[in-house]
């Protein structure tokens, strides 16, 4: 139950911990899809952590957990409709970022999210295919995804 229907409190119980934006950021831009892969990421989350929120971000609807079709042993991750939909918050994030922290984002690259960012997210999501959630919810489970930038469109397919 959510401590209030704000918007901005809403949000922040999906993904306003310390790592459930890594994940997805991990999922989006890293191609990274595996709890071995995420465990690997430079910033060295503990399984247990990194369980807790893989089963949070699943039943909020932003991932889906399948069987690898190449290992049936092995799980994988993928951002359903409304993960992907947090790539315009990823991407206003890194801009935030850069104008006020010191980054290791090469500054070419901070030039490029700066002029276009709807081109930069097309680039840097380029490949990225919705998953189907577990749940059979139509409301995440949309394959097609729709990410806005003010006047600009992107689509996901």
């Amino acid at each position: 139950m959510p401590r209030s229907r704000c918007a901005i409190n809403l949000a922040l119980e999906a993904v306003g911990d310390n790592w459930s934006l890594l994940i997805i950021r991990d999922l989006m831009f890293k191609g990274r899809k595996s709890f071995q892969a995420f465990l690997n990421a430079e910033e060295k989350i503990a399984t247990n952590i990194l369980t807790d929120r893989l089963v949070k971000l699943e039943a909020y609807g932003l991932i889906s957990r399948q069987i690898d079709p190449t290992d049936k042993r092995k799980v994988i991750y993928g951002l359903t409709s409304k993960g992907a939909d947090l790539a315009p918050v990823l991407v206003e994030f890194m801009s935030w970022t850069h104008k006020y922290e010191l980054t290791d984002t090469p500054k070419d690259l901070r030039i490029e999210i700066e002029k276009n960012k709807p081109a930069f997210a097309n680039r840097m999501i380029k490949g990225l295919q919705t998953a189907t959630p577990s749940n059979s919810n139509p409301a995440v489970s949309k394959i097609v995804a729709q990410v806005e930038f003010s006047d600009e469109t992107l689509s996901l397919f």
